[in-house]
């Protein structure tokens, strides 16, 4: 079952009585009304045939409508339209449009249009178009288009479009097109076109296009995006016109920036293999990934040093900068690998090399690039008796070195150079 199926069901529950009798507006208005019991008080079984200014039900009445107030101990119901304030203990029931202010301490219900303040411990339902406020313990559904200030401790949900600011303890749901700001603590959904910003502590799903911001504790997903999308962990889109800011970003294509330990841009983005040696690392294989402007590296490095042997680990990120268009370029870089002695990759070691690499890239092919230039070094390492500095030193110069109890940081220059194989 799709979601937009899921919904109607929902509303369909929730969509209670249907005015099939004459309307509100040919009801004769009378000023007063008291009753006890549905039916009983003092203008009997005649009540549902007039409107009122003022009608107070002990327990439970029933009127024609209203043009005042209306107060129940237990409900009220209007089989008309009402225009006005009512209050009642359990639930208020409209079978026609209303417009004011509507109080209960369990539920409201309209079965028509609604412009005004609804406030319920429980529900509030509109089967038609809804105007103004609502609030509700557990849940606000609007069957046609809204525009309001919705908060719900569960669940808000509507059918047709939204336009204004709705937040829900749990989720918030729209089946049509969305223009404003929407806050839940697990998850927003809206299957139309949408504009604003949308806040959620597990994701926000927008089926359709995006202008605006995403901001998701896991995941945003959405189809065109144009704006910001900020998550804890993903970020999907297919169209992205803008900056994603995630651990993984997800792609078709991007006019913008991807920012994250892995992005992915389908069409368009960069995938380089690359191999190169260093002074340090005298082979190295690094994988490249991303846009121009911000890509990951993963790599992994062998050095064979007399008895010893070191193999190393790491990760990246860089930026292109274009020199000749299509010809050359310079790419900056900021890479750190946790370096292993004679293969121990499961034990700690504590030592780490980081690089800050300046390389000038040139295209030999539209696939294939040498690259050459200069890298800063610090290495940092801990010594201890199975591993003493002599074993962990990757150079036998340094610009600058210091300690701290079993700590040592050694800094000094060197180079790199390789080749390039470009993926398209």
């Amino acid at each position: 079952m799709n979601l937009k199926k899921a919904l109607t069901i929902l509303l369909t529950v929730f969509s209670v009585v249907h005015l099939s009798a004459q309307t509100s507006e040919d009801k004769p208005l009378r000023t007063f009304q008291l009753s006890m019991f549905p039916l009983v008080g003092t203008d009997g079984i005649q009540t549902k045939d007039y409107r009122y200014q003022v009608s107070l039900n002990m327990f439970m009445g029933i009127t024609g409508g209203l043009d005042g107030i209306e107060a129940g101990g237990f409900m009220n119901i209007a089989s008309g339209r009402v225009e006005g304030l009512q209050l009642a203990g359990f639930g208020n029931v409209v079978k026609g449009d209303f417009k004011g202010f509507q109080s209960a301490g369990f539920l409201n219900i309209v079965n028509g249009s609604s412009e005004g303040l609804h406030f319920a411990g429980f529900l509030n339902t509109i089967t038609g178009d809804q105007n103004g406020v609502m609030a509700a313990g557990f849940m606000n559904v609007v069957n046609g288009s809204s525009s309001s200030v919705r908060g719900a401790g569960f669940m808000n949900v509507n059918r047709g479009d939204f336009q204004g600011i709705s937040g829900a303890g749990f989720m918030n749901v729209t089946a049509g097109n969305v223009q404003g700001i929407k806050g839940a603590g697990f998850m927003n959904v809206a299957m139309g076109e949408s504009q604003g910003m949308f806040g959620a502590g597990f994701a926000n799903i927008n089926r359709k296009s995006v202008q605006g911001t995403q901001m998701a504790g896991f995941m945003n997903v959405a189809g065109n995006m144009q704006g910001i999308q900020m998550a804890g962990f993903l970020n999907v889109a297919s169209r992205m016109e803008g900056l994603q800011l995630g651990f993984i970003n997800i792609s078709d294509t991007i006019s913008g920036l991807p920012v994250g330990f892995l992005s992915i841009v389908k069409k368009g983005g960069l995938r380089q293999f690359e191999l190169a040696a260093s002074d340090v690392m005298y082979a190295s294989a690094s994988f490249k990934i991303g846009v121009s402007a911000f890509y990951n590296i993963f790599s992994v490095g062998y050095r064979p040093f007399q008895e010893k042997e070191f193999s190393a680990a790491g990760y990246g990120i860089g930026t292109r900068i274009n020199l000749t268009p299509e010809r050359s370029f310079l790419q900056l870089e900021a890479h750190t690998s946790q370096i292993y002695h004679d293969w121990d990759w499961w034990d700690d070691q504590g030592n780490f090399l980081n690089e800050i690499r300046t390389i000038y890239t040139h295209n030999l092919s539209d696939n294939v690039q040498l690259f050459g230039g200069v890298v800063l070094y610090n290495h940092i390492f801990k010594t201890s008796e199975k591993y003493p500095a002599e074993d962990l030193e990757l150079s036998s110069w340094t610009i600058h070195e210091n300690q701290y109890n079993e700590w040592t940081s050694q800094w000094w220059a060197g180079a790199r150079a390789g080749v390039s194989f470009v993926i398209r």
